[in-house]
């Protein structure tokens, strides 16, 4: 006899570091780093001496967005099975 797996009287526990007050935590701390990188971008363009280093900030920046955009998709289809 096999055991259900997803018995419908089971809420699903999730990780205390998936919870949502740590994602949305997550969230806004990525945003605050994406402006850090965005300033590090313009500072870095606009001075010689720097240019080579922008792709620093650009991979920083482009890391900071993704990782939003996945855990924004995480939250929603989180909030769209509850």
């Amino acid at each position: 006899m096999q055991l259900d797996q997803n018995p419908f009287f089971r809420k699903q526990i999730t990780s205390w570091y998936d919870s949502n007050f740590v994602c949305w935590t997550i969230m806004v701390l990525m945003v605050f780093v994406f402006i850090f990188a965005m300033a590090g971008i313009i500072i870095g363009s606009d001075t010689e001496e720097f240019q080579e280093y922008i792709w620093f900030p650009t991979f920083l920046s482009v890391l900071c967005l993704f990782l939003v955009l996945k855990i924004a998709l995480r939250i929603k289809h989180r909030s769209k099975n509850s």
